[in-house]
């Protein structure tokens, strides 16, 4: 069967980096869907977050390892949050193919990795004990305005949308957690903290990949040409939400703009 290659095209969108974004086409087939590599567009904005300087400050051996997580507290909304994303927004009510049952078996997944985040919290010492309008003015400051942006981009991403656009904003979501969490599995190898959510335990469950599907799932969806479009904004958008997110870590636990929890 023939098919006609389609070369990168300029969007308009921006990257994280400031640079334009380009869709990167793949092929259309007989039917007029475009047949794309989804999955090599992901991996190039993965490896642009993966120069984020949170990566730089988390590998830094001249940091003590309790140093290096003082990030935790500053991404709990977001975890809790992630949890609830899971349970009430992603999956479908009723799944009525195979994609919409593939989202729902990784939803199922993913809405249970928060207990592993509370344990670290405790195991990293970082379980303050501060009263509970304390933990609230905390969580809703102006220190973690990007994680709750995040949170309220996803929802807003995902809802309403088919299992194709779901399935896609999961492989964003998987691609930036096993860039996290590869990196905090290596730095957290060989320490006596029973850690959970920066150690093997959760990388083990990050594949890069949504659950309950085969690897690269994404490119053999049936696009139209205005999804495809579509598909690339969110990919774009997804990836600087959390680029902001990092940034906003980053700010927060870097030496040179270094706070404290009160």
């Amino acid at each position: 069967m023939k098919t006609n290659h389609l070369n990168a095209e300029k969007t308009g969108l921006a990257h994280a980096d400031g640079k334009p974004g380009y869709i990167l086409w793949g092929t259309v087939n007989a039917k007029g869907y475009i047949m794309t590599g989804i999955s090599k567009e992901i991996e190039y904005y993965k490896t642009n977050f993966l120069n984020h300087p949170l990566f730089n400050y988390l590998n830094d051996d001249a940091l003590s390892l309790d140093e290096r997580l003082r990030f935790l507290p500053y991404i709990s909304h977001f975890v809790m949050s992630f949890a609830d994303i899971n349970k009430y927004i992603l999956p479908f009510a009723t799944p009525a193919n195979a994609l919409e049952r593939a989202v729902n078996t990784h939803a199922r997944e993913d809405a249970e990795h928060w207990p592993w985040f509370l344990n670290d919290l405790q195991t990293s010492g970082q379980n303050s004990a501060a009263s509970l309008t304390e933990h609230l003015s905390f969580l809703w400051s102006d220190n973690l305005i990007n994680s709750r942006k995040l949170t309220y981009h996803l929802i807003q991403t995902l809802h309403n949308q088919s299992a194709k656009m779901r399935l896609i904003v999961i492989e964003v979501m998987e691609a930036t957690g096993n860039a996290t969490f590869d990196t905090l599995a290596s730095i957290t190898k060989g320490t006596d903290k029973q850690l959970e959510y920066c150690g093997h335990l959760h990388l083990s469950h990050e594949t890069g990949h949504s659950m309950g599907s085969e690897d690269e799932i994404v490119d053999t969806l049936n696009l139209t040409e205005e999804e495809r479009n579509k598909a690339s904004q969110m990919i774009v958008e997804c990836f600087n939400a959390f680029h902001r997110f990092f940034d906003e870590i980053f700010e927060n636990v870097s030496p040179e703009h270094s706070r404290s929890i009160k």
